[in-house]
């Protein structure tokens, strides 16, 4: 019998990239949602008898439908398929009823595995016909959305390591990616409309990177009254200056930032360097510590803002590519939404 399953994350790159990893000749009814407000509609509608969760999504994310399918004991089977790899996410998840979590990016025979395991998928479930034609319905992701979702993989690794160190659960948002002039930056990033956090001062750091014609520069920010509070999460082994505000600031750069391009090196084959943390400035505004003396310059940015629930801190990061490393970022980034995704030369 056909089983309806749908595939839900706000990624198009996502979607795609799990359609193909569904074993060919399943006999499913396959279709897509890309909230999770769109995934309980089809769950109601009778679609979605095994759903593939995402766990970050805007309108509503995986969490809260997981929540909402316990809340009213809905007919499906979940498994959650996230960059967000931290231990207490899969518990979480786990907790409020899914059946497995999977790690991005997937591969096919890590979903046959737990497709067979579950007794989802088994060599009778075979049809004839090959669901393809509905995996190509779905639109082609733009070059921004699909570097999105590997930043998106890239930053959820980051965060399972911040977590790590620092003993607490870490929030992970829907990454920004956007084209501006360095000019322009301060103005561009979500955070930047907030009140008050625009009446706060920062700290930062930056350190440039630099690698198979990709360079750039990674930026660490940080609300002065917060990083009182991360002194107290910080752990023994630590060296004695992450007791200063410049210590913090270097030491979760270094984290943060080398995680996220080892993330994104990992999935488009560019190898990273990058130096030390130099110190931007201390208790001063976003724009002062943002300030290029090239303020036309163009570039691609990357805006992530994690959040740790205990104590209640943001820690926003940037990675700022050069207008000359755009072509190259471009072209790895189209080699891993074609067909032929994963197979990096």
């Amino acid at each position: 019998m056909t089983l309806p399953v749908v595939i839900c994350d706000d990624s198009a790159l996502a979607r795609k990239q799990m359609a193909r990893a569904l074993p060919v000749h399943w006999d499913i009814e396959l279709s897509f949602a890309t909230n999770g407000q769109e995934a309980i509609a089809a769950i109601q509608q009778g679609k979605a008898d095994l759903l593939f969760l995402d766990l970050n999504m805007p309108v509503m994310n995986g969490y809260e439908v997981l929540e909402m399918i316990r809340k009213h004991d809905l007919p499906t089977l979940v498994l959650v398929v996230s960059g967000d790899i931290q231990e207490e996410a899969r518990q979480r998840v786990m907790s409020k009823g899914a059946l497995d979590f999977i790690r991005k990016p997937v591969t096919s025979e890590q979903i046959q595995q737990i497709l067979t395991r579950y007794g989802v998928f088994q060599e009778n479930t075979f049809t004839d016909q090959q669901h393809t034609s509905v995996r190509e319905e779905q639109p082609a992701p733009s070059f921004l959305e699909s570097l999105r979702e590997v930043v998106n993989v890239a930053m959820g690794q980051a965060g399972s390591h911040m977590s790590e160190l620092l003993g607490t659960f870490i929030q992970l948002p829907v990454p920004d990616v956007f084209l501006c002039t360095y000019g322009e930056l301060d103005r561009k990033l979500s955070y930047a409309f907030d009140d008050k956090l625009n009446a706060e001062k920062f700290s930062g750091v930056s350190h440039g990177f630099s690698g198979n014609g990709v360079a750039g520069e990674g930026i660490l920010l940080l609300q002065n009254s917060d990083l009182s509070r991360l002194q107290t999460l910080m752990r023994k082994d630590l060296p004695e200056q992450s007791d200063s505000p410049a210590g913090i600031l270097s030491d979760l750069s270094e984290l943060l930032v080398g995680s996220c391009l080892k993330g994104i090196s990992h999935q488009l084959d560019i190898e990273f360097n990058h130096s030390y943390p130099a110190l931007l400035g201390t208790e001063q505004a976003l724009h002062v510590l943002l300030d290029n003396t090239d303020k036309k310059e163009k570039i691609l940015a990357v805006s992530i803002s994690y959040h740790l629930s205990s104590p209640d801190i943001h820690c926003y990061l940037l990675l700022l590519f050069t207008a000359d490393s755009l072509a190259r970022i471009q072209s790895r980034v189209e080699l891993l939404a074609s067909e032929h995704a994963g197979e990096l030369s």
